[in-house]
């Protein structure tokens, strides 16, 4: 038993000594892939993120949802949002593509005839832009690409029959007048109001001939005539109550709406002359 004892008293020594110390762990990363690493430029304090964070623009509308009844006269929808200054802001909101018909007239003894037709397509319903400050200054200094004026939008559009460059020219510029006479193609740029440096506002005009569809609403915020942030909201366009209820028959049921119509408008004739009669 004696030569056991110094044995014995050497490993409740050894053990002692490990209980006192205690495991060691290393400190793992984020992702538990290793040792947490210090920045490689020591005059960077740790603080201080590798890659800088996107800016922040936050944006919202006062209403979801453009409801077009049978009394509807045009809307005005304000959007408002939050962005990290300093900074311009530019929204753009695009009605959505579809084929359109342009027809040239022309005075023939007397009588106006359709002298010419052109189709286009991916022409947007519906074209504004507002902005905080003059949009031509801010085009100019290379925030151009995806922020497009009405004239740079309506040359990407696709002719469905080529003609030459002049002709198609005019047929745009129709286009154009149609379109500002339905206040689809506003004229004049909106104004987008900065307040306390960081927040902005602005009032965007919906007209009563209004189609349907969803609308993009898109707002940019731009450094040095760059794009460093982009926020979309899509903007539902429809009609709503016995407008919407008539929209469909007329798609669903096409003859019996067309034959109701006509039994109204005799109905109505009679009794307009009826009444007419007895004054």
């Amino acid at each position: 038993m004696r030569p056991l004892l110094p044995i014995l008293l050497l490993m409740l020594g050894l053990a002692t000594t490990v209980h006192a110390q205690g495991p060691r762990i290393e400190p793992l990363g984020p992702l538990g892939g290793g040792p947490i690493l210090g920045p490689s430029d020591p005059s960077v304090p740790p603080s201080v993120p590798a890659d800088a964070a996107p800016p922040d623009l936050v944006v919202d509308l006062s209403r979801a949802r453009v409801s077009i009844t049978s009394a509807f006269q045009g809307e005005s929808i304000l959007l408002f949002g939050m962005f990290d200054p300093p900074g311009e802001i530019v929204v753009v909101v695009q009605g959505p593509g579809a084929r359109e018909t342009v027809l040239r007239k022309e005075r023939f003894f007397g009588l106006w005839l359709n002298t010419g037709r052109q189709q286009f397509d991916d022409v947007p319903a519906y074209y504004f832009i507002a902005a905080s400050a003059p949009l031509q200054r801010l085009l100019a200094r290379g925030a151009g690409g995806e922020i497009l004026s009405l004239d740079d939008r309506l040359a990407s559009i696709r002719p469905v029959r080529q003609r030459s460059p002049a002709r198609l020219a005019e047929f745009r510029q129709g286009l154009v007048e149609v379109k500002r006479r339905e206040d689809l193609y506003p004229a004049a740029f909106g104004h987008v109001t900065m307040q306390a440096s960081r927040l902005f506002r602005a009032e965007l005009p919906f007209p009563s001939r209004l189609p349907e569809g969803v609308y993009d609403v898109r707002t940019y915020l731009l450094r040095d005539g760059k794009i460093v942030a982009a926020v979309s909201r899509p903007l539902p366009v429809g009609k709503v109550g016995f407008s919407a209820q008539l929209a469909g028959w007329s798609t669903q049921a096409g003859p019996l709406y067309g034959l109701g119509a006509i039994v109204m408008a005799l109905v109505l004739g009679w009794l307009g002359g009826a009444v007419l009669r007895r004054l």
